[in-house]
């Protein structure tokens, strides 16, 4: 009962608004219609599944336009108003059926500087609340060294950049045989029709 009053008085204060345009919206974090028409690319990147043991890397959206926006604030201004409307996204995974399968989900960590600088992991504050409503949260890579941003390399350097900066935990938990899912914000690299991915 108490929650539910705060609910609606935070509702009172703050209006829900659509992250991308502003309009009202029955519920913070949801999407217009018009404005998540734009954003929904739910695709697998192509050629992902080639490279090595990874199945493949999907992709609900692109590095551009409310979505680039959202994510620059949510990286660089603590705009943490954007993690409900990130959650919506993600509510939309069209492939649940895939979940049957993981073992565990595991966050890309940020270098010791960046995290000390923007205080959270721009990453978990994302995926976290959503996963944990369907899986296992698991903090396996350790970075064990900083790294160059990425932005202004080609795609070579950024290989190279990333080469030896993470390290399995291994004490944490046993890989051996099981299944993971890498989840990220990636703003760098070609995929299907040039555009870059979230």
């Amino acid at each position: 009962m108490l929650k539910r009053m705060g609910c609606v008085l935070l509702d009172l204060v703050y209006p829900p608004r659509c992250p991308g345009c502003g309009c009202s919206v029955e519920v913070h974090g949801n999407w217009c219609p018009p404005c998540f028409a734009k954003i929904w690319q739910p695709r697998m990147i192509s050629g992902s599944h080639k490279a090595g043991k990874l199945d493949g890397c999907y992709a609900l959206t692109s590095y551009s336009g409310d979505m680039k926006k959202i994510l620059r604030a949510l990286k660089y201004s603590r705009a943490l108003k954007y993690e409900k409307g990130c959650q919506y996204i993600l509510d939309a995974f069209p492939w649940q059926d895939r979940f049957a399968r993981i073992d565990a989900v595991v966050p890309v960590p940020l270098s010791t500087r960046r995290m000390y600088k923007r205080g959270y992991n721009q990453t978990e504050v994302i995926f976290r609340p959503w996963v944990e409503r369907y899986g296992c949260w698991k903090d396996l890579l350790e970075r064990v060294r900083s790294t160059e941003a990425q932005w202004h390399l080609t795609k070579q350097q950024r290989e190279k950049n990333l080469k030896r900066a993470f390290e399995i935990n291994k004490d944490s938990f046993c890989i051996t045989g099981t299944h993971l899912l890498l989840v990220d914000v990636m703003t760098l690299g070609l995929i299907q029709n040039n555009k870059k991915c979230a």
